[in-house]
């Protein structure tokens, strides 16, 4: 009885810890965006390009943190389950140990190789700023980095709805401050103090709201003895190894264009892979709202209650990647336009060519949700290590055959390529027949393609202009045929059934119901 009266607190919880999550993601990938184009437009392609690269570096460097986040978030939860803090004090102890060296063997690669970085991404006059600017970078990286045992305590508090609340404020302001920073003149240093600044104020509230809800979880080098080093290492070396293929797929096209091209055209990259990353957001809220119910349809040992879940999102996530990629690629050009003000080739083309690859990895989402559930991560390191393989593999061959365009190729290829492995490891490797798969994928694909093409090839005779203005008509327009088509498509070939329409209807009448009816407890089920 006990365990039932906590189901409906715990689901609530997730639920609102999803919700605040997804909110954070949400308002700071929108700042950003809003952000971009003041930074590219005041800064200079150059600039701009520099920046991008100079970020890109030190966030290369937090991917390789061993894999201690997981670990500390673990073993604070389950020092909140079973009451013995000694091995989560102990795992924290590390998390800081591990941050300070990191920090310094940063900070030493930094000051060993500048030379060498400068001249292999063509800094030229720009060297002696971007010097500063990494500086003061990792300044704000080593504070990040020794305060991240304190966001591991809330986090295995699950005070989710707290850090997503830090998180989404410090993205929020770092994207104002910069936009104010490079408007009143100012340039890569500046926008290193506003990074370096916001992220050191998020990560003091971070330790002062971790200590103050729980001042018994924190580092203590007391309790910490070689059993503790070589479990976590034990732990944490899967992770780590999912977390270098993932710098690899996420963060090496920029470095690649500004090493073999220089820093203008990772400026035309930049915004065309933020635009086309866009897609993937939604995804993010849909499996982590989805999750318990994964889980626990796992824990139960109910297989065909978890395919009915898998398929059936991965019929809806598909529907959905299908057209947002089609209305992403028709719209490539009027999208930039519109957002930067005027055309740049390069991001249209990296919108164009990145958006479908995104797509098959947001249709990947919900086997990626049950694996999680059925407790077998080593199918996602698979699938992180195939991408970053392939894509290491072919981005030279491509940059030399097709230059720049042949980067952000690379990348959609290598993407597309890892998540069709996935889904094919993922059903073999679960007994799931493939056949069910190919039928929730296979008309959203042909339908995508197909209004894909539709909007693509009717630009010519849609209205537009010059500027900002004739970029939104012609993106209305074009936009707004793709997805009718899509959808008429859709509704042709009889994809959506009656249990889709009766979802549908569902939605609507709860939408319109509270109004006329008493409190939820009162409603009849639906």
């Amino acid at each position: 009885m006990a365990d039932l009266e906590t189901r409906p607190s715990v689901a609530g919880r997730v639920a609102r810890n999803g919700a605040a999550l997804f909110t954070a993601r949400v308002a700071g990938a929108l700042a950003g965006t809003l952000a971009l184009p003041v930074l590219y437009s005041r800064l200079g392609r150059q600039e701009f390009g520099v920046w991008v690269l100079l970020a890109g570096l030190v966030a290369l460097m937090g991917y390789v943190d061993m894999g201690l986040g997981s670990a500390q978030t673990r073993e604070v939860a389950r020092a909140v389950s079973l009451g013995e803090t000694r091995t989560a004090r102990a795992v924290l102890a590390i998390g800081v140990g591990w941050g300070a060296c990191l920090s310094a063997l940063a900070l030493a690669g930094f000051l060993l190789c500048w030379p060498a970085v400068a001249s292999l991404f063509r800094l030229g006059p720009l060297a002696a700023e971007a010097h500063d600017a990494v500086l003061v970078l990792l300044l704000g990286f080593t504070v990040v980095c020794v305060a991240g045992p304190w966001r591991a305590v809330l986090e295995g508090l699950q005070r989710y709805s707290t850090v997503a609340a830090l998180d989404g404020g410090a993205a929020v302001l770092n994207a104002a401050l910069s936009a104010m920073a490079v408007l009143a003149g100012g340039g890569l240093v500046a926008l290193a103090v506003v990074t370096s600044l916001t992220n050191t104020a998020r990560s003091v509230a971070i330790v002062g709201l971790a200590h103050r809800t729980a001042p018994s979880l924190r580092p203590s080098p007391a309790d910490l003895c070689r059993q503790h080093v070589v479990a976590a290492l034990h732990y944490c070396v899967p992770i780590q190894v999912t977390n270098v293929a993932a710098a690899a797929s996420n963060e090496t096209d920029r470095l690649v264009l500004g090493g073999f091209v220089g820093p203008a055209a990772v400026a035309g990259y930049e915004p065309g892979n933020k635009l086309a990353n866009l897609l993937r957001m939604p995804a993010a809220l849909i499996t982590t709202a989805m999750f318990p119910a994964a889980a626990t349809a796992a824990a139960t040992a109910d297989p065909a209650r978890l395919n009915r879940l898998y398929l059936g999102m991965t019929r809806y996530l598909a529907t959905y990647a299908a057209l947002g990629a089609a209305f992403l690629v028709a719209c490539a050009d009027p999208l930039v336009r519109l957002w930067l003000g005027h055309r740049v080739p390069l991001a249209a083309t990296t919108l164009a060519l990145m958006a479908p690859a995104y797509a098959v990895n947001v249709c990947t989402c919900a086997a990626q949700m049950v694996t999680r559930a059925e407790g077998r991560p080593g199918r996602e390191t698979r699938f992180a290590l195939v991408t970053a393989g392939l894509n290491l593999v072919l981005t030279l061959p491509l940059l030399a055959l097709l230059g720049p365009w042949g980067v952000p190729l690379s990348s959609a290829l290598a993407l597309a390529g890892g998540g069709a492995y996935f889904f094919v490891h993922f059903h073999r490797d679960s007994g799931r027949p493939l056949r069910l798969l190919a039928r929730a994928l296979t008309w959203p694909a042909v339908v995508g393609v197909a209004a894909g093409l539709a909007g693509w090839l009717t630009t010519p005779y849609l209205p537009g202009g010059p500027g900002r203005v004739g970029a939104a008509t012609t993106l209305l327009c074009q936009g707004l045929l793709t997805v009718l088509v899509g959808i008429a498509l859709l509704t042709a070939v009889g994809f959506f059934d009656a249990t889709d329409r009766e979802r549908l209807r569902a939605i609507v009448a709860v939408r319109r119901t509270p109004a006329l009816v008493g409190p939820p407890m009162e409603r009849s089920p639906r």
